[in-house]
């Protein structure tokens, strides 16, 4: 589990400086479609690696979701 743990960091990291070169003004338009493609890869490692980890947590004998609280209202 850590070392989902420690990939899910890992890509995060990589996706925050994806996002940060796509704002960057120098950028041209090939680059920025190749940045958006990698990040759309990177994200869907993101979203798989959560995936597992939820799955992971939930599994464990005893470990219920935990409802929202009525203090997180929006209304």
């Amino acid at each position: 589990m850590e070392s989902d743990d420690a990939n899910l960091e890992s890509l995060r990291s990589t996706l925050s400086c994806v996002y940060l070169k796509l704002e960057a003004e120098s950028l041209t338009e090939p680059d920025r479609v190749e940045l958006i493609a990698r990040a759309e890869v990177v994200q869907d490692q993101v979203d798989a690696i959560q995936d597992v980890v939820d799955d992971d947590e939930l599994a464990r004998p005893g470990a219920a979701p935990v409802p929202p609280s009525s203090d997180d209202r929006l209304f």
